[in-house]
């Protein structure tokens, strides 16, 4: 039997609500048409409804296209950051998003990162998540992938912090190999 994280990434597959969340939520009034035509190229038409999953190297390279299209100008890094936070926003509009997020407003920070695992594991079908709490405000998280968007997973996991409850939350990438990537998730009491 297969485990979520023995899924090969040529089977990895993201659900609807992640990318409805911010293509059709997160981005409103942001996809033009050159946007929009590049996606359809990548394979994500958003004149048709979207598919119930996409394979993850198809959203992975449309991640990269939607950074370059809706933040020129910007360093890869900030413009990834700002993918981030529309996307958390966008995906709490999403039906899926709407239920998920409640709960979470009423956790707190630190039961909201107890949560991440469950949380993470409904996004998709692969994600597996070790956590190790370092302290009362700090939690290192493993993840059975690596995210190719520079600034992109800590923005977004900064942003499900602040969520919570969490003040001045702070997610640092402390160490990636080929097929797992380790966070640092620290914030301060209120």
């Amino acid at each position: 039997m297969k485990t979520r994280a023995s899924v090969p990434l040529a089977q990895r597959l993201v659900y609807v609500q992640v990318v409805e969340g911010l293509l059709e939520h997160g981005l409103r009034g942001r996809v033009s048409p050159r946007l929009k035509h590049r996606l359809r190229q990548a394979g994500i038409d958003l004149d048709r409804p979207l598919l119930p999953a996409y394979p993850v190297p198809l959203w992975q390279h449309c991640l990269n296209v939607i950074a370059e299209e809706a933040f020129p100008g910007l360093p890869r890094e900030e413009a990834f950051r700002q993918l981030a936070e529309r996307h958390i926003e966008g995906y709490g509009r999403t039906l899926v998003g709407r239920a998920v997020y409640g709960v979470m407003r009423l956790l707190g920070p630190r039961r909201l990162v107890q949560r991440l695992p469950q949380t993470l594991r409904a996004t998709d079908n692969y994600t597996e998540v070790e956590l190790v709490e370092q302290g009362p405000t700090a939690f290192t998280m493993r993840m059975n992938s690596v995210v190719e968007a520079p600034g992109y997973a800590e923005a977004l996991f900064e942003s499900l912090l602040r969520l919570g409850g969490a003040e001045a939350p702070r997610v640092t990438r402390t160490r990636e190999e080929a097929d797992s990537t380790t966070y640092l998730l620290t914030w301060t009491e209120r």
